[in-house]
């Protein structure tokens, strides 16, 4: 963990969600019904509840959008909240983390662990507990906590960079405006999964694109994930 002060704004050209668009992504993710039911609804309702940036609490639901270390934190809070962690742990361990580290997001910058009834975090190379108050726990119990995976962090900030909710597929918020593209490229899911819905064969798009055949099966695969929410 880091102490850094976050920019106030994400810029325009990257990841910006609709609420339900958030909400397929996170019901689409790779073992979503181990993670927490999502649905438009309860997402919103977290936005609410300040586990957003704290100016969305307000702003009415048409104009409601989200940016990608928003998405983030809904994330972790469904993993944390499938994991067992309750609503006072999760916003326990927020507070600390922002009064720690004085990020907008702590939840996007963060890489933690839950289980034995609390939600951890590192301080300072040690491991801590978040929910009560930054209280330094011993390492053993890493073995018996549930990390929050599938995030990569990456510069001073440490902040979440990129987020693979399917094995294969990556969303940056610096790539293709955060849609969900193939790893390792710029080619939206989207583009390869509606070749071949269209009739193309898996080894022509994979041909055309110049991506292997199982990436292009792995972008149908999300993106029929997308679709049956």
């Amino acid at each position: 963990m880091t102490t850094a002060i976050e920019p106030a704004t994400t810029p325009v050209w990257e990841g910006i969600y609709e609420p339900a668009e958030a909400a397929r992504y996170l019901r689409a993710t790779e073992n979503a019904d181990a993670i927490y039911p999502m649905r438009s609804t309860k997402l919103v309702r977290w936005i609410r509840r300040g586990f957003a940036a704290p100016e969305l609490a307000q702003v009415a639901g048409r104009e409601l959008l989200i940016d990608f270390d928003d998405l983030i934190s809904m994330r972790v809070i469904a993993a944390l909240r499938a994991a067992g962690a309750s609503w006072n742990e999760i916003r326990g361990t927020e507070r600390w983390l922002r009064e720690a580290t004085g990020v907008r997001h702590p939840f996007a910058t963060e890489t933690l662990w839950a289980g034995r009834g609390q939600v951890f975090a590192e301080w300072e190379s040690r491991l801590v507990s978040g929910s009560r108050h930054g209280q330094i726990a011993l390492d053993i119990v890493r073995e018996f906590l549930l990390p929050i995976h599938g995030l990569t962090f990456g510069g001073e900030s440490r902040k979440a960079i990129s987020w693979e909710p399917y094995a294969g597929v990556i969303l940056k918020p610096s790539v293709q405006f955060g849609a969900p593209c193939v790893q390792g490229t710029r080619i939206p899911t989207r583009s390869l999964a509606g070749m071949v819905a269209a009739g193309d064969s898996m080894e022509w798009v994979a041909g055309a694109y110049g991506v292997s055949p199982k990436a292009v099966q792995a972008a149908c695969d999300w993106e029929f994930r997308l679709q049956s929410q």
